[in-house]
């Protein structure tokens, strides 16, 4: 394959080939999200390294995972096999892969964690965010269960998959864009245990920060708990102050609008009714 397009939250990414003589195979995980629609971001791959002598400016480190630079008003995701330097609106730029010199095929280049840090830049301006959370659309309405690692998320997604007229969009990350004045959830190819990635969205109508409890139980929070909350649970892109300031506002704007609650539940079915009432 030589072209891939994909949209994730309604933000289509074109991945082309630069170089001849070498290809790429998506993902499994990333066949369900292709799409023939006019891209958003154009991205190149070629082949070789991008000069790390060229990026003194470094904005945020993840150890051995990943690093950010800046780089004459560019951006540049780095990790073992692979740099991206994109250009200041995340709009376009080359993914120089590493593990194609002298070989036929390259891996997909659009991998953890590049390519989710790609998508939380993009949200970060103007767009939208990217939280941590299970998304389940039930009959039409969007729900929304967040929470930290062992929170309950893909034992929700399981639960719930298992009803008519319900789709869990996602176990692990969910995308939330305000569109049309209305905040929708929005399904990703980046799932957890539970193994949960649609590519559909639904309107977003609750808001659910999760917990262990030995009964079910839920109890209102107020804005101001619920940004907090949000904010704990949400991927910030703290090394782009434009997108941090966006972010920060659009979790303000979204507690403000959707109800939120804290829901204490026992992972079995009961927890479906109780959440419906």
């Amino acid at each position: 394959m030589e072209q891939l397009k994909i949209t994730v939250g309604d933000i289509t990414i074109s991945v082309r080939l630069h170089d001849s003589g070498f290809r790429f195979e998506p993902n499994d995980v990333y066949r369900p999200f292709s799409s023939d629609n006019d891209p958003d971001v154009l991205l190149r791959v070629c082949r070789g390294r991008f000069s790390k002598r060229r990026l003194k400016e470094k904005l945020f480190d993840a150890g051995t995972t990943w690093s950010m630079f800046g780089e004459n008003g560019r951006y540049v995701l780095d990790n073992s096999y692979q740099s991206i330097a994109l250009e200041s609106d995340f709009k376009s730029g080359t993914i120089y892969n590493k593990a194609v010199i002298g070989e036929q095929a390259a891996p997909f280049p659009l991998t953890y964690p590049l390519d989710e840090i790609l998508v939380v830049n993009l949200l970060g301006r103007g767009r939208g965010m990217m939280v941590h959370s299970c998304g389940i659309s039930d009959k039409g309405r969007g729900l929304l269960f967040a929470g930290s690692s062992q929170s309950g998320k893909s034992t929700m997604a399981n639960l719930w998959k298992k009803e008519k007229d319900t789709a869990a969009l996602s176990d692990d990350r969910i995308i939330v864009r305000k569109m049309k004045k209305k905040f929708w959830i929005y399904g990703t190819p980046w799932h957890g245990d539970a193994k949960v990635c649609l590519k559909e969205k639904a309107p977003l109508e609750k808001i659910f920060f999760l917990k262990h409890t030995k009964n079910n139980i839920i109890k209102k929070v107020g804005p101001a708990d619920a940004v907090s909350r949000l904010i704990i649970c949400s991927f910030l892109p703290f090394w782009d102050k434009k997108g941090m300031e966006f972010t920060l506002k659009f979790c303000a704007e979204l507690v403000e609008n959707v109800p939120c609650y804290e829901l204490g539940f026992v992972p079995d079915e009961h927890v479906l009714d109780f959440v419906r009432g």
